[in-house]
Protein backbone atom coordinates (compact mmCIF):
# COMPACT_ATOMS: atom_id res chain seq x y z
CA UNK A 1 0.00 0.00 0.00
CA UNK A 2 0.96 3.88 -0.74
CA UNK A 3 1.95 5.61 2.64
CA UNK A 4 -0.19 8.83 2.10
CA UNK A 5 0.69 9.98 6.05
CA UNK A 6 3.42 12.71 4.94
CA UNK A 7 0.59 14.03 2.69
CA UNK A 8 -0.22 16.54 4.96
CA UNK A 9 -1.17 20.58 4.40
CA UNK A 10 2.26 21.65 5.18
CA UNK A 11 4.04 19.01 3.32
CA UNK A 12 2.67 19.77 0.19
CA UNK A 13 3.08 23.64 0.36
CA UNK A 14 6.31 23.02 1.18
CA UNK A 15 6.84 20.50 -1.89
CA UNK A 16 5.46 23.10 -4.21
CA UNK A 17 7.45 26.26 -3.39
CA UNK A 18 10.35 23.92 -3.73
CA UNK A 19 9.55 24.11 -7.17
CA UNK A 20 9.88 27.76 -7.60
CA UNK A 21 12.89 29.60 -7.69
CA UNK A 22 14.33 31.13 -4.61
CA UNK A 23 14.95 34.44 -5.91
CA UNK A 24 11.34 35.06 -5.99
CA UNK A 25 9.57 35.41 -2.33
CA UNK A 26 8.23 32.78 -0.71
CA UNK A 27 7.80 34.41 2.95
CA UNK A 28 4.66 33.32 4.17
CA UNK A 29 2.66 36.51 3.82
CA UNK A 30 3.90 37.10 0.28
CA UNK A 31 1.44 36.55 -2.59
CA UNK A 32 2.90 33.32 -3.71
CA UNK A 33 2.40 31.10 -0.76
CA UNK A 34 -0.94 32.54 -0.44
CA UNK A 35 -1.82 31.94 -3.56
CA UNK A 36 -0.63 28.07 -3.57
CA UNK A 37 -1.77 27.66 0.41
CA UNK A 38 -5.50 26.92 -1.05
CA UNK A 39 -4.33 24.26 -3.49
CA UNK A 40 -2.34 22.69 -0.55
CA UNK A 41 -5.37 22.10 1.81
CA UNK A 42 -7.61 20.93 -1.23
CA UNK A 43 -4.50 18.46 -2.14
CA UNK A 44 -4.48 16.98 1.47
CA UNK A 45 -8.02 16.43 1.24
CA UNK A 46 -7.21 14.36 -2.08
CA UNK A 47 -5.15 12.41 -0.67
CA UNK A 48 -7.17 11.50 2.68
CA UNK A 49 -10.08 10.36 0.06
CA UNK A 50 -6.98 8.20 -1.79
CA UNK A 51 -6.19 6.95 1.19
CA UNK A 52 -9.86 5.73 2.27
CA UNK A 53 -10.27 4.37 -1.52
CA UNK A 54 -6.99 2.49 -1.09
CA UNK A 55 -7.82 1.05 2.27
CA UNK A 56 -11.25 0.45 1.20
CA UNK A 57 -9.91 -1.99 -1.52
CA UNK A 58 -8.58 -4.69 0.55
CA UNK A 59 -10.07 -6.81 3.26
CA UNK A 60 -7.48 -6.17 5.49
CA UNK A 61 -8.49 -2.60 5.86
CA UNK A 62 -11.71 -2.37 4.37
CA UNK A 63 -15.14 -1.48 6.07
CA UNK A 64 -18.29 -1.14 6.40
CA UNK A 65 -20.09 -1.74 2.81
CA UNK A 66 -17.04 -2.02 1.30
CA UNK A 67 -15.90 -5.17 3.39
CA UNK A 68 -19.14 -6.65 2.65
CA UNK A 69 -18.40 -6.08 -1.10
CA UNK A 70 -15.04 -7.67 -1.09
CA UNK A 71 -16.40 -11.03 0.85
CA UNK A 72 -17.64 -12.67 -1.91
CA UNK A 73 -13.73 -13.33 -3.24
CA UNK A 74 -14.14 -16.21 -0.13
CA UNK A 75 -17.84 -16.93 -0.91
CA UNK A 76 -18.82 -15.44 2.47
CA UNK A 77 -21.63 -13.00 3.18
CA UNK A 78 -21.93 -11.19 6.72
CA UNK A 79 -24.05 -12.91 9.39
CA UNK A 80 -26.52 -10.72 10.24
CA UNK A 81 -28.83 -10.40 13.49
CA UNK A 82 -30.98 -13.53 13.60
CA UNK A 83 -33.72 -13.35 16.65
CA UNK A 84 -33.63 -16.04 19.87
CA UNK A 85 -35.74 -19.04 20.01
CA UNK A 86 -37.12 -19.32 23.61
CA UNK A 87 -38.80 -21.91 25.55
CA UNK A 88 -42.38 -21.12 26.80
CA UNK A 89 -44.51 -22.68 29.55
CA UNK A 90 -47.76 -22.30 29.92
CA UNK A 91 -51.16 -23.47 32.49
CA UNK A 92 -52.86 -24.54 28.91
CA UNK A 93 -52.31 -24.93 25.03
CA UNK A 94 -51.61 -21.55 23.39
CA UNK A 95 -52.78 -20.63 19.86
CA UNK A 96 -49.95 -20.58 17.58
CA UNK A 97 -49.04 -16.87 16.85
CA UNK A 98 -50.11 -15.53 20.42
CA UNK A 99 -47.66 -12.79 21.47
CA UNK A 100 -46.35 -12.26 24.67
CA UNK A 101 -44.08 -9.45 26.04
CA UNK A 102 -41.41 -9.39 28.65
CA UNK A 103 -41.66 -7.58 32.28
CA UNK A 104 -38.47 -5.64 32.40
CA UNK A 105 -39.07 -2.44 31.58
CA UNK A 106 -37.19 -0.40 28.86
CA UNK A 107 -35.80 -3.41 27.71
CA UNK A 108 -38.72 -5.10 27.08
CA UNK A 109 -39.67 -6.81 23.86
CA UNK A 110 -42.35 -9.37 22.34
CA UNK A 111 -42.00 -12.92 21.23
CA UNK A 112 -44.50 -14.94 19.14
CA UNK A 113 -45.72 -18.50 19.51
CA UNK A 114 -43.88 -20.53 16.94
CA UNK A 115 -45.04 -24.43 17.60
CA UNK A 116 -45.53 -26.81 20.54
CA UNK A 117 -42.55 -28.47 21.90
CA UNK A 118 -44.51 -31.82 22.81
CA UNK A 119 -44.35 -31.71 26.06
CA UNK A 120 -46.72 -30.28 28.58
CA UNK A 121 -47.84 -26.72 27.57
CA UNK A 122 -44.41 -25.81 26.17
CA UNK A 123 -43.99 -24.02 22.88
CA UNK A 124 -41.14 -22.00 20.49
CA UNK A 125 -41.82 -18.67 21.06
CA UNK A 126 -39.70 -16.50 18.48
CA UNK A 127 -38.50 -13.30 19.63
CA UNK A 128 -39.67 -10.09 17.24
CA UNK A 129 -36.40 -8.22 17.95
CA UNK A 130 -33.33 -9.83 16.02
CA UNK A 131 -30.27 -9.47 18.67
CA UNK A 132 -28.34 -10.92 21.49
CA UNK A 133 -31.56 -8.85 23.46
CA UNK A 134 -33.62 -12.15 22.87
CA UNK A 135 -31.15 -14.39 25.24
CA UNK A 136 -31.61 -12.08 28.44
CA UNK A 137 -34.82 -12.37 30.21
CA UNK A 138 -36.46 -15.33 31.98
CA UNK A 139 -39.40 -15.17 33.71
CA UNK A 140 -43.37 -13.86 34.02
CA UNK A 141 -44.10 -12.96 30.21
CA UNK A 142 -47.56 -11.03 29.92
CA UNK A 143 -50.03 -11.97 26.68
CA UNK A 144 -50.83 -9.16 24.59
CA UNK A 145 -53.71 -11.45 23.04
CA UNK A 146 -56.36 -12.35 25.27
CA UNK A 147 -55.97 -16.19 26.18
CA UNK A 148 -59.16 -17.59 27.81
CA UNK A 149 -58.03 -20.00 30.83
CA UNK A 150 -54.24 -18.54 30.51
CA UNK A 151 -53.15 -17.86 34.11
CA UNK A 152 -49.79 -18.68 34.01
CA UNK A 153 -47.19 -18.22 31.61
CA UNK A 154 -43.32 -17.59 31.55
CA UNK A 155 -39.98 -17.84 29.38
CA UNK A 156 -37.34 -19.88 30.23
CA UNK A 157 -34.54 -21.89 28.47
CA UNK A 158 -32.96 -20.64 25.22
CA UNK A 159 -33.41 -23.43 22.47
CA UNK A 160 -31.31 -20.84 19.95
CA UNK A 161 -29.68 -18.26 21.02
CA UNK A 162 -30.13 -15.04 19.18
CA UNK A 163 -26.60 -13.05 17.71
CA UNK A 164 -26.01 -9.28 17.08
CA UNK A 165 -24.76 -8.28 13.14
CA UNK A 166 -21.31 -9.53 12.43
CA UNK A 167 -18.71 -6.83 13.13
CA UNK A 168 -16.21 -5.63 10.78
CA UNK A 169 -13.20 -7.48 12.86
CA UNK A 170 -15.55 -10.99 12.95
CA UNK A 171 -16.32 -11.14 9.45
CA UNK A 172 -12.71 -9.99 8.28
CA UNK A 173 -11.42 -13.26 10.66
CA UNK A 174 -14.00 -15.35 9.03
CA UNK A 175 -12.52 -14.08 5.25
CA UNK A 176 -9.20 -14.79 6.14
CA UNK A 177 -10.49 -18.13 7.23
CA UNK A 178 -12.10 -18.84 4.32
CA UNK A 179 -9.06 -17.81 2.13
CA UNK A 180 -6.87 -20.46 3.73
CA UNK A 181 -8.88 -23.00 4.06
CA UNK A 182 -10.22 -25.58 1.16
CA UNK A 183 -13.61 -26.51 1.53
CA UNK A 184 -14.37 -29.64 -1.32
CA UNK A 185 -16.34 -32.35 -1.05
CA UNK A 186 -17.19 -33.09 2.85
CA UNK A 187 -13.83 -32.00 4.28
CA UNK A 188 -13.50 -30.63 7.41
CA UNK A 189 -13.92 -27.21 6.42
CA UNK A 190 -16.79 -27.69 4.37
CA UNK A 191 -18.29 -28.87 7.24
CA UNK A 192 -17.49 -26.10 9.42
CA UNK A 193 -18.10 -24.09 6.88
CA UNK A 194 -21.72 -24.78 6.66
CA UNK A 195 -22.71 -25.50 10.49
CA UNK A 196 -21.35 -22.13 11.61
CA UNK A 197 -24.12 -20.33 7.94
CA UNK A 198 -27.49 -21.86 10.48
CA UNK A 199 -28.81 -19.27 12.42
CA UNK A 200 -28.13 -19.60 16.21
CA UNK A 201 -24.15 -21.40 15.71
CA UNK A 202 -21.43 -19.87 17.56
CA UNK A 203 -18.99 -22.50 16.72
CA UNK A 204 -17.97 -26.20 15.71
CA UNK A 205 -15.37 -29.01 16.51
CA UNK A 206 -15.79 -31.66 13.49
CA UNK A 207 -14.07 -34.72 14.59
CA UNK A 208 -14.15 -36.98 10.85
CA UNK A 209 -14.11 -40.79 10.66
CA UNK A 210 -14.58 -40.52 15.00
CA UNK A 211 -16.83 -44.47 15.01
CA UNK A 212 -15.07 -45.66 11.40
CA UNK A 213 -14.86 -44.76 7.30
CA UNK A 214 -17.98 -42.40 6.80
CA UNK A 215 -18.89 -41.39 9.76
CA UNK A 216 -18.20 -37.46 11.15
CA UNK A 217 -19.01 -36.31 14.61
CA UNK A 218 -19.92 -32.24 15.05
CA UNK A 219 -19.65 -31.06 18.24
CA UNK A 220 -21.42 -26.97 18.06
CA UNK A 221 -21.38 -23.96 20.77
CA UNK A 222 -24.69 -21.46 20.32
CA UNK A 223 -24.36 -18.21 18.97
CA UNK A 224 -24.03 -17.49 23.07
CA UNK A 225 -20.46 -19.27 23.34
CA UNK A 226 -22.38 -22.37 25.29
CA UNK A 227 -23.14 -25.61 24.22
CA UNK A 228 -25.81 -25.89 21.71
CA UNK A 229 -29.61 -26.48 23.03
CA UNK A 230 -31.15 -30.36 22.07
CA UNK A 231 -33.58 -27.59 19.74
CA UNK A 232 -30.58 -26.38 17.98
CA UNK A 233 -28.81 -29.79 18.14
CA UNK A 234 -31.92 -31.63 16.09
CA UNK A 235 -31.90 -28.20 13.61
CA UNK A 236 -28.69 -28.51 12.76
CA UNK A 237 -28.92 -32.45 12.09
CA UNK A 238 -31.90 -31.94 10.17
CA UNK A 239 -29.85 -29.79 8.02
CA UNK A 240 -26.80 -31.84 7.44
CA UNK A 241 -27.57 -35.41 7.55
CA UNK A 242 -31.65 -36.05 8.88
CA UNK A 243 -32.01 -39.33 10.77
CA UNK A 244 -33.47 -41.86 10.50
CA UNK A 245 -32.04 -41.55 6.59
CA UNK A 246 -28.34 -41.08 7.75
CA UNK A 247 -26.11 -41.19 5.28
CA UNK A 248 -28.26 -40.84 2.20
CA UNK A 249 -27.11 -37.22 1.29
CA UNK A 250 -30.46 -35.58 2.14
CA UNK A 251 -29.05 -32.94 3.76
CA UNK A 252 -25.70 -31.03 3.09
CA UNK A 253 -23.48 -33.87 3.93
CA UNK A 254 -21.91 -35.78 0.89
CA UNK A 255 -23.88 -39.00 0.25
CA UNK A 256 -22.73 -41.89 2.23
CA UNK A 257 -21.23 -39.48 5.06
CA UNK A 258 -22.57 -40.32 8.22
CA UNK A 259 -22.85 -37.16 10.52
CA UNK A 260 -23.58 -37.06 14.31
CA UNK A 261 -24.26 -33.61 15.55
CA UNK A 262 -24.14 -33.23 19.53
CA UNK A 263 -22.70 -30.38 21.88
CA UNK A 264 -20.34 -30.45 24.33
CA UNK A 265 -20.54 -30.96 27.86
CA UNK A 266 -19.99 -27.14 30.53
CA UNK A 267 -17.26 -27.93 33.17
CA UNK A 268 -17.43 -26.02 35.80
CA UNK A 269 -14.36 -24.19 36.91
CA UNK A 270 -14.32 -23.37 40.48
CA UNK A 271 -11.19 -20.40 41.68
CA UNK A 272 -9.94 -20.16 44.88
CA UNK A 273 -7.41 -17.17 45.38
CA UNK A 274 -6.00 -14.95 47.91
CA UNK A 275 -5.63 -11.61 46.83
CA UNK A 276 -4.18 -8.12 47.72
CA UNK A 277 -6.25 -5.00 48.17
CA UNK A 278 -6.07 -1.79 47.70
CA UNK A 279 -6.87 -0.18 51.48
CA UNK A 280 -10.28 1.20 50.30
CA UNK A 281 -11.78 -1.98 48.88
CA UNK A 282 -12.69 -5.37 50.39
CA UNK A 283 -13.74 -8.74 49.31
CA UNK A 284 -17.25 -8.13 49.16
CA UNK A 285 -16.74 -4.91 46.53
CA UNK A 286 -14.07 -6.42 44.40
CA UNK A 287 -16.12 -9.80 44.18
CA UNK A 288 -18.45 -8.74 41.22
CA UNK A 289 -15.58 -7.81 39.34
CA UNK A 290 -13.35 -10.83 39.77
CA UNK A 291 -16.06 -12.72 38.65
CA UNK A 292 -16.77 -11.03 35.84
CA UNK A 293 -12.98 -10.71 34.89
CA UNK A 294 -12.88 -14.69 35.09
CA UNK A 295 -16.28 -14.74 32.91
CA UNK A 296 -13.99 -12.76 30.45
CA UNK A 297 -11.21 -14.79 30.35
CA UNK A 298 -13.29 -18.04 29.87
CA UNK A 299 -15.59 -16.64 27.30
CA UNK A 300 -12.19 -15.97 25.36
CA UNK A 301 -11.20 -19.93 25.98
CA UNK A 302 -14.76 -20.94 24.24
CA UNK A 303 -14.25 -18.80 21.52
CA UNK A 304 -11.15 -20.09 20.84
CA UNK A 305 -13.06 -23.91 21.32
CA UNK A 306 -13.08 -24.76 17.38
CA UNK A 307 -9.40 -23.84 16.54
CA UNK A 308 -7.86 -26.63 15.20
CA UNK A 309 -4.46 -26.31 16.98
CA UNK A 310 -2.55 -28.75 14.89
CA UNK A 311 -1.45 -28.61 11.40
CA UNK A 312 -1.24 -32.31 10.72
CA UNK A 313 -4.29 -33.42 13.04
CA UNK A 314 -7.42 -32.82 14.18
CA UNK A 315 -6.41 -31.37 17.54
CA UNK A 316 -8.72 -29.01 19.52
CA UNK A 317 -7.65 -27.33 23.26
CA UNK A 318 -9.99 -25.57 25.79
CA UNK A 319 -7.76 -25.62 29.18
CA UNK A 320 -7.30 -22.87 31.85
CA UNK A 321 -4.40 -22.26 32.73
CA UNK A 322 -3.56 -20.82 36.17
CA UNK A 323 -1.21 -17.66 35.28
CA UNK A 324 -4.24 -16.32 32.88
CA UNK A 325 -6.70 -16.79 35.85
CA UNK A 326 -4.31 -14.73 38.24
CA UNK A 327 -4.30 -12.18 35.43
CA UNK A 328 -7.75 -12.16 35.04
CA UNK A 329 -7.99 -11.52 38.80
CA UNK A 330 -5.39 -8.78 39.17
CA UNK A 331 -7.35 -6.77 36.52
CA UNK A 332 -10.27 -6.38 38.38
CA UNK A 333 -10.61 -3.00 40.03
CA UNK A 334 -9.07 -3.03 43.65
CA UNK A 335 -7.05 -6.28 43.42
CA UNK A 336 -3.20 -5.89 43.56
CA UNK A 337 -2.05 -9.12 43.68
CA UNK A 338 -3.33 -12.44 43.69
CA UNK A 339 -1.56 -15.57 45.20
CA UNK A 340 -2.71 -19.29 46.01
CA UNK A 341 -4.78 -19.65 42.74
CA UNK A 342 -6.99 -22.97 42.67
CA UNK A 343 -8.90 -24.28 40.14
CA UNK A 344 -11.15 -27.15 41.11
CA UNK A 345 -9.05 -27.79 44.24
CA UNK A 346 -5.71 -28.31 42.67
CA UNK A 347 -2.85 -25.65 41.94
CA UNK A 348 -2.57 -26.82 38.23
CA UNK A 349 -4.17 -26.30 35.22
CA UNK A 350 -6.92 -27.49 34.15
CA UNK A 351 -6.83 -29.87 31.21
CA UNK A 352 -10.13 -30.29 29.12
CA UNK A 353 -10.65 -33.25 27.50
CA UNK A 354 -11.45 -32.57 23.34
CA UNK A 355 -12.22 -35.56 21.55
CA UNK A 356 -14.78 -37.57 19.41
CA UNK A 357 -16.37 -39.18 22.57
CA UNK A 358 -16.26 -36.46 24.63
CA UNK A 359 -15.95 -32.17 24.57
CA UNK A 360 -15.41 -30.04 27.35
CA UNK A 361 -15.97 -26.07 27.53
CA UNK A 362 -15.29 -24.14 30.68
CA UNK A 363 -17.82 -22.11 32.63
CA UNK A 364 -17.28 -19.98 35.98
CA UNK A 365 -18.51 -22.00 38.61
CA UNK A 366 -18.23 -20.90 42.60
CA UNK A 367 -15.43 -18.19 43.19
CA UNK A 368 -13.49 -18.30 46.66
CA UNK A 369 -11.57 -14.54 47.59
CA UNK A 370 -9.41 -14.66 50.56
CA UNK A 371 -7.64 -11.55 51.59
CA UNK A 372 -4.31 -12.05 51.58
Amino acid sequence: MIDFSTAQYRAILDYMLSQIPDDYDKRDTSPIPTALSPAAYVFEGFFLSLNLVQRQAFFQTATGRALDLLAPIASVTRKQATAAVRKGEFNIDIPLGSRFSTINGADSINFIALSALGSGHTYRLLAETPGTIGNDYTGPILPIDTIQGLTSARISDILTPGDETETDDEFRVRIEAALNSRSFGGNVAQYKEEIEKLDGVGAVQVYPTWRGGGTVLCSVLGADWLPASTDLVQTIQNAIDPVPNSGQGLGLAPIGAKATITAPEKLEVSVTASVTLLPSYSLDTVRTAVREALEAYLLNVRKSWATNISKTSIEYSANVYTARVSAAIITAEGVVNVTNVQLNGAADDLILTETGERQQVPVVGTVTLHEA
